[in-house]
């Protein structure tokens, strides 16, 4: 048998309770309701195998995790059903992550119906992952808040992020509300493995997590988020927003107390300063990732994930002063290196990498860029 190791949120975090704490009020400009309030969300499953050949894990799993060191190349995966082992797939792995770390590579692969097992390249370190059988976390704070340029906003609103009701501000499914297991962001001793740092916002990139969605985005997001925090190690998803073809969007990397997503504090322009997350890795700092759910290699977003997409870029530009039709020099506030490039990017602009994916990637300036220099119509 190969070697294993069974994690679930509980082990995987030194045991820590994952409950979350609700946010002070009032919060001027931002507005919460209480849809997913002290709710519950399964706590993501894993078997993780260290050795090369077929493996079957012990219970049913959605996705599997796969990941390499600095510099990982890619590998290719085939799984095992009723109908024995299909055929090879290429999984193509993503390098990046924390500044402050060396980069790693990783993947997710969502496995076929029926599943039984599955076999990956050599040097492939993989984990099982089970999306919906762990026992149920208790999650505390409101479900959903609502971000707005202005001085306040209307708590309920149930406008898309993409309508012309919410030019005015972005409705945001919480960590609470997708779920979040954040217990994963402290060691044993209860120290936080990725203490939140702050810089102004100089500008927003675009990635797509690169693997089909399925029935449940939220899901699909507590996945993302174990990959980064769990199997990369970070402590926290690298994003700071999550968009799914609906249209929903989602809080990512953890910026604190205060309930406000993204940002150190209600973000005004020129003042504005955003959590540093791990998505475009030696340009994280003050630039804000914006990611869509899906691959889009060969297709594109919905409509309603890309308006959403404009609607989120408008947003973050209107409270932090970035103008998206702009060439700027990124400076890296920490080794003070300047980097030309767009204020609006796709991730691809900043590292070498097929990210959004090649569809999007083509179609990016006239479906996203250019609505949102031009503003709501």
């Amino acid at each position: 048998m190969h070697r294993r190791t069974f994690l679930t949120g509980a082990t995987a975090a030194a045991g820590l309770a994952a409950l979350g704490t609700a946010p002070p009020s009032p919060r001027p400009a931002l507005a919460g309701t209480g849809s997913g309030s002290g709710g519950t969300a399964p706590r993501v499953l894993a078997e993780r195998f260290s050795a090369a050949g077929p493996v079957r894990p012990e219970r049913r799993f959605d996705m599997v995790a796969v990941t390499g060191g600095p510099g990982g190349t890619d590998t290719a995966i085939r799984f095992e059903t009723a109908d024995g082992l299909g055929p090879w797939r290429p999984v193509h792995l993503h390098t990046g992550g924390r500044d402050d770390r060396e980069p790693s590579a990783a993947a997710l692969v969502r496995a076929p119906e029926g599943a039984t097992g599955y076999e990956a390249g050599p040097r492939a370190r993989t984990a099982a992952v089970n999306l919906t059988d762990g026992e149920e976390l208790r999650l505390g704070g409101p479900g959903r808040v609502t971000l707005s340029p202005g001085s306040s906003a209307s708590p309920g609103s149930s406008a898309s992020p993409g309508s012309s009701a919410a030019r005015s501000g972005v409705p945001f499914r919480t960590r609470a509300g997708w779920g979040a297991d954040e217990s994963w962001r402290f060691d044993e001793e209860g120290e936080d493995l990725w203490a939140p740092e702050f810089h102004p916002v100089q500008a927003l990139t675009v990635h797509h997590t690169a693997m089909p969605t399925g029935d449940d985005p939220a899901a699909d997001v507590r996945a993302v988020h174990y990959l980064h925090a769990v199997e990369q190690a970070w402590g926290d998803i690298g994003y700071h927003v999550l968009i799914d073809p609906e249209g929903t969007v989602y809080e990512g990397r953890h910026s604190g107390g205060d309930g406000v997503p993204v940002f150190s504090g209600v973000p005004s322009p020129g003042r504005a300063r955003a959590v540093t997350a791990g998505h475009a890795f030696g340009f994280n700092h003050g630039n804000v990732g914006v990611c869509l759910l899906g691959d889009f290699t060969e297709e594109l977003p919905t409509d309603a994930a890309q308006d959403s997409l404009v609607a989120v870029l408008r947003l973050l530009c209107a409270v932090t002063g970035v103008d998206p039709s702009e060439r700027i020099g990124y400076v890296n506030p920490v080794t003070g290196a300047v980097t030309p490039g767009d204020a609006v990017s796709r991730h691809r602009d900043w590292l070498d990498t097929e990210c959004p994916g090649n569809a999007f990637a083509e179609v990016f300036d006239t479906a996203i860029r250019d609505r949102v220099v031009g503003g709501p119509s």
